[in-house]
């Protein structure tokens, strides 16, 4: 299994909790809880595509290379239009 094959089960299993707190009335700060990990399986999600498209290295910090780049940069990497409405929303998300 690869590093991208790793990566997208992991997104998947926080899609899965994002949807399983925000489907549960009774947790006080569900919509934080559902952002947080909504974000997360976006980012694992993103961090695979670009290791596909572009090698493991697109996803480290040239000037730190034990560190992962942000949301915010896969998104930028990888939705290059600005206007783009998926962009738009995840970056509403993140806020």
């Amino acid at each position: 299994m690869t590093i991208s094959d790793k990566l997208i089960e992991k997104s998947k299993e926080a899609f899965a909790v994002a949807i399983e707190i925000y489907n549960k009335p009774t947790i006080k700060y569900r919509v934080e809880g559902f952002s947080f990990f909504i974000c997360n399986a976006w980012e694992l999600m993103l961090k695979a595509y670009l290791i596909k498209r572009s090698g493991e290295a697109s996803i480290y910090y040239k000037d730190n290379p034990k560190r992962t780049i942000t949301l915010e940069n896969c998104i930028q990497k990888i939705f290059t239009n600005e206007k783009a409405p998926l962009r738009r929303n995840l970056m509403k998300i993140i806020e």
